[in-house]
């Protein structure tokens, strides 16, 4: 075979295409940088940054907690470049869709944009969810739900409520130390400490559990029995009243987080006994 010669002008025609191929690519990748790197710039700059969350609507669900929550959401960047709090990109559809799951008291809400640099959540808490029974949970299993009054979500007794078998309301049992005609009237608990409770008892929920009713007895022992398995006894939450229900819910969702642990009690929890969370950094639990 021999080598068909190449005229120099041929030969300079095509060093010439390469160059310039190899020129515009070198342009094109120089843009590019460029123009993500200036998006990148931009989309940080405190002019189109969201730097305000807004809460309304909400009675029992601390707003500072919801703020927290969205701000966690808006930290970080796509892909190391892009802001995740600039107004145009924010996650608006996962920061809706957290929240419902996260917080279950939300029955519904919106998520929207006012302006540049804020965000307004508004929120509709489930309401009608809760009874008062009486002092103490009644020996024989039918008649829970018995004699009871709703409360609605600020802990304040407003109705007598008809008989209601199940777990279609949350109910409390517990010394009100209201006015002996009845409770009609009164607070199971202060606005400030009911929405304490019920905030630990939606932290409980989230956690994959179903809580039925709390029962209080006069040595200020708290215990929170879930959803009934099978014919056994209900499982409890037990846990006091100075302790601080952040923490020990933090503990136990700490705990839960431990694939041994959860393991084992969603294994078993048709014979769960209970789980005390009483003691300092500590999670105890007993099975039947």
């Amino acid at each position: 075979m021999r080598d068909i010669p190449t005229s120099p002008r041929i030969a300079q025609i095509k060093h010439n295409r390469r160059v310039k191929r190899l020129r515009l690519m070198i342009l094109s990748f120089v843009l590019f940088i460029s123009i993500t790197g200036g998006l990148s710039y931009f989309s940080s700059h405190p002019s189109f940054i969201i730097s305000r969350v807004i809460v309304s609507g909400n009675s029992i669900i601390d707003a500072p907690l919801v703020e927290n929550y969205v701000n966690e959401k808006l930290n970080g960047k796509y892909l190391n470049l892009f802001s995740r709090s600039n107004f145009i990109i924010y996650p608006h559809n996962s920061i809706y869709k957290d929240l419902l799951i996260n917080f279950p008291r939300i029955e519904s809400l919106s998520v929207k944009r006012e302006g540049i640099h804020t965000i307004n959540v508004v929120i509709v808490e489930r309401a009608g969810s809760y009874l008062y029974c009486g002092l103490a949970l009644p020996e024989r299993k039918e008649e829970i739900g018995e004699n009871c009054y709703f409360v609605n979500n600020n802990g304040y007794i407003f109705d007598k409520a008809p008989y209601y078998s199940g777990d279609v309301y949350f109910k409390y049992y517990t010394n009100i130390n209201g006015d002996v005609a009845g409770p009609l009237g009164n607070q199971v608990f202060s606005p400030e400490r009911f929405h304490q409770l019920m905030r630990f008892v939606d932290g409980v929920t989230s956690l994959g559990f179903q809580p039925s009713y709390l029962v209080i007895t006069n040595d200020g022992t708290y215990s929170l029995y879930l959803k009934l398995s099978g014919n056994n006894s209900n499982p409890k939450i037990l846990f006091k009243e100075d302790n601080d229900l952040v923490v020990i819910l933090d503990n136990f969702s700490t705990a839960m987080s431990k694939k041994e642990f959860a393991n084992e009690i969603n294994s078993k929890y048709d014979k769960l006994s209970y789980i005390d969370l009483r003691f300092k950094n500590k999670v105890l639990y007993k099975f039947q």
